[in-house]
């Protein structure tokens, strides 16, 4: 059963803006190392990073919760799996969340073009407790 549903969309370009006036303060607060790494040795890194700051608000709209405190954006993480698709990888109070709210499957999808990213989140429940 669906449970969270979050769609997010961003123009690249304000992610390179507040990159090139943050500088590594801005990459550390809102990325994982491992993101920051992948992202960042690509020529052009700002398609990456904007998809997964879209990726991390999606998440944010999924769990359809006003957060406040404690989070951080580091504790929701984009990985990729060897075929290359997107998943999430929680940790900290996002997966204590994740858990209370019985979320046994999360499926992400990015996508950008020359001016945007964009990503959306499922979050499914199955009511037995069976991981998908």
């Amino acid at each position: 059963m669906i449970v969270g549903l979050g769609v997010d969309l961003i123009e690249i370009e304000r992610v390179k803006r507040a990159h090139e006036k943050h500088g590594q303060r801005f990459i550390d607060r809102l990325f994982t190392t491992a993101e920051a790494k992948y992202c960042l040795r690509k020529s052009d890194p700002y398609p990456s990073l904007a998809g997964r700051f879209a990726a991390k608000e999606a998440v944010i709209k999924a769990f359809s919760h006003g957060f406040g405190g404690r989070w951080k954006w580091t504790q929701i993480e984009v990985v990729r799996a060897l075929s290359g698709k997107p998943g999430l990888k929680l940790t900290g109070i996002m997966e204590k969340l994740r858990v209370q709210r019985k979320i046994n499957s999360m499926h992400l999808t990015i996508a950008h073009s020359k001016r945007d990213a964009t990503a959306t989140v499922i979050f499914e429940s199955d009511p037995k407790g069976r991981k998908k």
